[in-house]
């Protein structure tokens, strides 16, 4: 229900109200605001004697517009803490003579719906419990580089319209932070954390993080990866809002707080599916199509060595990057009657190799909406399958070395 919040200035004149049964304001006549702008107060000035306003200025989210009339005379302002001002009310003749409002909470598009879950810290035991508690959501995390891994983390929250730090956990080192950002209008869904026994250490330290986004942006890995890991990440799909864990002399472990949202993703807009593997190697990332045309995979001896892609964007052909490093024997290529046929599914084999101090992609086999493609490379290891119910695969990403490391796909709903 909306707050009403008397007017201010005189008693004179017709009295007016425009009511509640609104969203937000969008135009004041010579301010204007865009659809993630809102009104959170104004300012004004009316005559001692309350014969009309003087001058008025509105504040909003993003901007205060000029004082619009005069400053001068009673000054006043109307505004409530953490909420929007959805529409006015007050009492005019040729004049107005006052101005009042009505507010309405503050509901984002990411606004959690119910309390946060705490999801245990994993890694090591030392050092002291720290947490920083739930937030609106994350802006910034600042990750402290060790010589063997995360010496510290310090994480910028948002709590309503402010930025709120969480404060340094762990030691800053001569190594300095990285950052990574999140946009405006995303979010963090799930966070991967490697950890390992390192030497002068009682236990597990954080040896890397990496991030991920709702809107599938994904951090490079800040640290140094390690074969253990765990996935921070809300089994409903929920946004990352706090952290906590453990820190000393470095971060020693890592949990966070998951809150539902109101986010509901557009139906015809690309998700981005986490990619399946081992994390050696350089990332890359065609991005999303409209469809894929065809394929090419060329083989090494032990595993896939390169791929590459021909995708389909606005009836043009678009000619994705080499991933990876030919050989000798070449490539074998898989066509795709596009746009009647469509590929619904990846399935493959990953496996540690000799010679390689990570896991490689041994097979990739492709599945349409009318055929499965014959399996390219050597099926062994452990079988992976890369596939969204109701939805096709628009592109790919994955990391890459002289061989193909990591492997993943977005993918679309799919629409008649």
């Amino acid at each position: 229900m909306a707050q009403k919040v008397e007017a201010q200035g005189g008693k004179g004149g017709n009295q007016w109200d425009d009511g509640s049964e609104h969203d937000a304001v969008t135009k004041i006549q010579a301010a204007a605001g865009a659809n993630e702008e809102y009104l959170v107060s104004v300012e004004g000035w009316y005559h001692p004697e309350g014969l009309m306003i003087q001058g008025l200025k509105f504040k909003s989210n993003k901007k205060t517009s000029d004082v619009i009339g005069y400053e001068d005379g009673t000054p006043f302002t109307l505004q409530v803490q953490d909420k929007k001002i959805i529409g006015f009310h007050g009492f005019a003749t040729d004049y107005v003579q006052s101005l009042g409002a009505y507010f309405a909470p503050l509901i984002t598009s990411s606004t959690p719906l119910t309390p946060a879950v705490k999801q245990e810290a994993g890694g090591g035991t030392g050092g002291a419990s720290w947490d920083d508690g739930v937030h609106d959501g994350v802006s910034k995390v600042h990750v402290g580089q060790g010589q063997d891994g995360v010496s510290s983390i310090n994480i910028v929250y948002k709590k309503g319209s402010q930025e709120v730090e969480g404060g340094e956990h762990g030691k800053k080192t001569l190594l300095g932070f990285e950052t990574f950002e999140v946009d405006a209008n995303d979010y963090i869904i799930a966070v991967q954390v490697t950890h390992d026994k390192v030497y002068g250490q009682d236990s597990d330290i954080i040896t890397s993080l990496t991030f991920y986004t709702f809107k599938g942006k994904t951090s490079p890995p800040y640290g140094m990866e390690t074969e253990k890991k765990f996935l921070l990440k809300d089994k409903n799909g929920g946004k990352l809002v706090g952290f906590h864990g453990r820190a000393g002399e470095a971060l020693h472990a890592l949990g966070a707080y998951f809150a539902a949202t109101t986010t509901i993703p557009s139906t015809t807009s690309p998700k981005k599916l986490l990619g399946i593997g081992g994390e050696k190697g350089t990332a890359w990332d065609d991005g999303a199509y409209d469809g894929v045309k065809k394929v090419y995979v060329g083989q090494a001896q032990d595993g896939i060595s390169v791929v590459k892609f021909v995708y389909d964007k606005g009836a043009q052909d678009i000619v994705g990057g080499e991933h990876g490093k030919s050989t000798l024997l070449g490539f074998e290529e898989f066509e795709i009657d596009y746009p009647s046929e469509y590929i619904t599914a990846v399935e493959g084999t990953y496996d540690k190799i000799f010679g390689s101090d990570d896991v490689v992609i041994t097979m990739l086999k492709f599945k349409t909406n009318k055929q499965t493609s014959s399996p390219f490379g050597l099926e062994a290891g452990t079988a992976f399958a890369l596939k969204e119910e109701g939805h096709k695969i628009v592109g790919f990403h994955g990391k890459v070395s002289d061989l193909l490391h990591q492997f993943g796909v977005h993918v679309m709903p799919i629409t008649n």
